[in-house]
Order: structure tokens, then C-alpha cells, then sequence
């Protein structure tokens, strides 16, 4: 190895490839996460397990940066193998978990109908009496503010700011009544 990297023994040598390709190929993954849905996760959102493209790189990541650092302190190859064991199994879990954590944070948006029977909201737009459409209430969702279309049974018109609670859902409106 000295010839191929002057001033690097062998170990130092290995570690700092490690590195540099594991840098490199992480810069080579962000920026194509910027022009393409580079995703460790199948097309149909299957979920990301363990050992994801990332993770392994992270491992990688840790690995080289952690052995030629300290291969580059103490000179000793086995305390080098071992930090950067150490520093590589580090980055593959915390890789492993943020990746975990950012594809649990996504949603389709879609709102079964069913969720939002009970739950209490706003009238926005004047809802006319009779089931007459033309009104709009703004539910509070625990995802979401949701406004949506909404009728009534009553015989009085429900003005704007009216509290309600709805008690029927189909999809793309509501049927509520008042809490007052």
C-alpha cells in the first residue's frame, strides 16, 4: 500500500479508502435525492427495515472515518478496528433510526369518513337549514384541519362561527349539529 498512497502504512491506507468511497457515495446519494425519489423503501411504501442503502453506508461512513482517525492517534490497528467498529455500528443505528422516523412522519392525506364522526369543529360557511348543501364547517382532525362541505337536520340556518360535533360522515361532506 505504500506505493499506492505515499506516507499511509496498510491500515491507514484501507481505512482512508473505506472513507473516501463511503463519502463519496453518500454526496453521490444526496444529490440525486434532489432530481429523483431516491428511497430505500419500495414504490408501494413498504416499510424500511434494518439494513436500507443509507444504513449500510452510515456504517461505512463510520467505519472508515472512525478507524483512520484513530489509526492516525495511536497507530495501533486493532484499537483502530475496534473504534471503527464501534463508530460504524453507532452511525448504522442512528442512520437506521432517523430513516425509521422520516418515513413514519408520511401520509397519503387520505381521511377515512368514519374517523371524523364526533369529533367537534367550526361552521365556516353559513350551513342552510334541511340538509340544503352550500355550507362548510372546518373540523379539527388530529392530523388536520380539515374544512369540508356540511348539511344539517335543523330548521334554522347555523351561522358562521357556530360550534358543532358532526354526527353522520360520507365522503367529501358532513352531516353535524349544534353544541349550543
Amino acid at each position: 500500500m505504500e506505493l499506492l498512497m505515499p506516507g499511509f502504512d496498510s491500515a491507514r491506507a484501507i481505512f482512508c479508502t473505506i472513507a473516501w468511497v463511503a463519502t463519496l457515495l453518500a454526496a453521490l446519494v444526496f444529490v440525486i435525492s434532489f432530481f429523483t425519489d431516491f428511497d430505500d423503501a419500495a414504490a408501494d411504501g413498504a416499510d424500511v427495515g434494518m439494513f436500507s442503502f443509507r444504513a449500510v453506508l452510515g456504517f461505512f461512513l463510520g467505519f472508515g472515518w472512525g478507524g483512520y482517525i484513530c489509526q492516525q492517534l495511536t497507530g495501533e490497528v486493532m484499537w483502530s478496528c475496534g473504534v471503527g467498529l464501534g463508530a460504524g455500528l453507532l452511525m448504522f443505528m442512528l442512520v437506521a433510526m432517523l430513516i425509521r422516523m422520516i418515513y413514519g412522519l408520511r401520509s397519503d392525506g387520505n381521511i377515512a369518513p368514519a374517523s371524523l364522526v364526533g369529533l367537534t369543529g367550526t361552521v365556516y360557511v353559513t350551513i342552510p337549514p334541511q340538509g340544503e348543501t352550500g355550507g362548510q364547517a372546518q373540523i379539527a382532525h388530529p392530523n388536520q384541519l380539515i374544512t369540508i362541505a356540511a348539511v344539517q337536520q335543523g330548521s334554522e340556518p347555523l351561522p358562521a362561527g357556530t360550534r358543532v360535533v358532526v354526527t353522520e360522515s360520507a365522503v367529501g361532506v358532513v352531516t353535524v349539529k349544534s353544541l349550543s
